[in-house]
């Protein structure tokens, strides 16, 4: 891999910011959405103070579809049976679970959003080793065959080469990782759907 094939893949947000990305460490090409607003997912009465806690049935419910290995299926079915045997009193119940469900995905998003800042910052300052390690005066010779150099140039071009890779490794899982807030707010839009779904 060389430098121009590693450093042109560099994400935009490495680069300079573009696309409504304020924060320069920021290595995706999603444009970056700080903290969730309940109300763009839902319409029911304010979840402000909802102390969703204190009640173990709803905490149980939340720590159980709040949790990405819970298929939506799943989680949409204990919602439907939790309302269900709720009777009367389910509306205070559905918010309460509402309230627990964004509390809980807005904060796992948040961690993940500062988990890739951080990522982006490091792999930022590793592409500028990487520019430093690979530059050469105008005026230099070409490079000769590493077999042929000194040790001191064996040892920055064996640097470059391992940081390169690292760079690379680097970049080819953060495609996934990127999508990771995305696929938190479709989880919790979808379950904040199916529990209206259930309040009248």
């Amino acid at each position: 891999m060389t430098l121009l094939g590693v450093l042109g893949g560099l994400p935009a947000g490495l680069a300079q910011p573009r696309g409504g990305n304020s924060n320069p460490d920021w290595p995706c090409r999603q444009i970056l959405v700080g903290r969730l607003s309940a109300t763009t997912m839902w319409s029911g009465p304010s979840i402000e103070g909802v102390a969703w806690r204190s009640d173990p049935a709803v905490a149980n419910l939340v720590a159980k579809i709040a949790a990405r290995r819970t298929p939506l299926e799943e989680a949409g079915r204990a919602i439907d049976a939790f309302a269900a045997s709720e009777g009367a009193g389910k509306q205070k119940k559905l918010l309460a679970v509402f309230a627990g469900l964004f509390e809980t995905l807005d904060g796992e998003r948040t961690q993940v959003i500062d988990g890739l800042l951080r990522f982006g910052a490091k792999q930022k300052e590793l592409a500028g080793k990487i520019r430093a390690e690979n530059a050469l005066p105008k005026d230099a010779p070409d490079p000769q065959p590493l077999e042929s150099v000194g040790q001191d140039k064996r040892t920055v071009a064996q640097n470059l080469q391992w940081d390169l890779r690292v760079f690379d490794e680097r970049r080819q899982a953060l495609t996934y990782v990127c999508e990771s807030p995305t696929l938190i707010e479709q989880r919790l839009f979808a379950l904040a759907k199916i529990i209206q779904r259930n309040w009248d």
